[in-house]
């Protein structure tokens, strides 16, 4: 019993022992998943926007999407998610954002006034070979 009773004393130890190194390991990840994110909009800020994405759109698979643009930076929400992102030429680079956390990463293309299509990944950079199509169709200016 006596043996037992000693374990149990050093549980609260191990417990905020295992809780810290975690809380190490996640601020890690977080801060390689934001780097990876970062270097991935970078890498596509080449070209001076060369279209407008603003607007309030449709997706069947997302629901109501809100853009923003300013200055070649694009901002807004898609489902739960914040946007984040930049224009570079006709293409708009996004990242979707829950929590601090990238998510996903979209590229856009407008195809006309009125539509906006693309694909997501849920890779940090993104990658195409696991991406998904995404269609947007605007609803108002």
């Amino acid at each position: 019993m006596e043996g037992s009773m000693k374990a149990l004393s050093f549980l609260p130890l191990v417990l905020s022992a295992v809780l810290l190194l975690s809380g190490c390991t996640l601020t890690e990840k977080y801060s390689k998943n934001n780097a990876a994110a970062a270097a991935w909009i970078s890498a596509n800020d080449r070209q001076p926007a060369a279209t407008n994405f603003e607007g309030v759109y449709y997706s069947p698979d997302w629901g109501i999407v809100a853009l923003n643009q300013r200055d070649g930076k694009l901002t807004g929400s898609i489902a739960h998610f914040h946007i984040t992102g930049i224009v570079s030429g006709k293409s708009a680079y996004a990242l979707l954002v829950d929590d601090e956390w990238v998510e996903h990463t979209m590229i856009l293309t407008r195809k006309s006034s009125e539509i906006v299509e693309g694909s997501y990944s849920s890779f940090v950079p993104y990658s195409k070979v696991d991406s998904l199509p995404v269609h947007l169709d605007r609803i108002v200016d």
